[in-house]
């Protein structure tokens, strides 16, 4: 069974109790998460105020621009972020969101990789 927007929900919501968490890695390319699964993501991930490094993959997936902009505005208040991959690969963020989000994420001392 593939993870969908139940599971990323479910995973979305337990982030919020990894506060030490300086290093998160999630994988949903191929399943069927969509703009729920992606903004539970997105909602929760603000809370890592330690977070110092993340790699999101949701390419082949069902996220839409929806997803993309809720993961970039959580994101951008993480004072600690050094290093973002953010994957929206062959799925249906625009192509003016992924560059929305591009500027929202570019600080200075911040290794920044949108697909």
């Amino acid at each position: 069974t593939q993870v969908g927007d139940a599971g990323a929900v479910a995973i979305g919501n337990n982030l919020q109790h990894l506060k030490q968490l300086q290093q998160i890695k999630l994988n949903f390319s191929h399943t069927q998460v969509g703009d729920a699964g992606a903004v539970a993501i997105g909602n929760n991930l603000q809370h890592l105020k330690q977070l110092q490094q993340i790699k999101l993959n949701f390419s082949q997936t069902k996220v839409c621009d929806a997803g993309a902009v809720a993961i970039g505005n959580s994101l951008q208040n993480l004072a600690q972020l050094q290093q973002i991959t953010l994957n929206f690969y062959l799925i249906g963020v625009s192509a003016k969101t992924k560059e929305s989000v591009r500027k929202q994420l570019t600080k200075p001392g911040v290794q920044l990789k949108i697909f």
